[in-house]
């Protein structure tokens, strides 16, 4: 609860919408690679944009890690299906 005058409580949007991205990368990359690159880009860069506003630092680096390993899966999923495929 807040008192009168007191500023409201911040939330960093970005730094959410970057960790769920993170996330959907790398369960959809297993599955399908384009959703792990996708994901992983857009999560990266909004976790980039988040760091630099500020907020709390925790949750902005864990989408920030978890955006890279979401292209990383990614990429290998291209790799092994372009091996396989040929």
């Amino acid at each position: 609860m807040t008192t009168p005058g007191s500023a409201p409580a911040q939330t960093n949007t970005l730094g959410i919408v970057s960790l769920v991205l993170g996330i959907i990368g790398v369960l959809g990359g297993f599955f399908i690679a384009i959703i792990g690159v996708v994901a992983g880009i857009v999560g990266l860069v909004l976790g980039i944009l988040a760091r630099r506003r500020g907020g709390s630092r925790g949750m902005i680096l864990a989408g920030i890690v978890l955006s890279a390993i979401a292209i990383v899966i990614g990429i290998v999923g291209y790799i092994i299906t372009f091996a396989v495929l040929s």
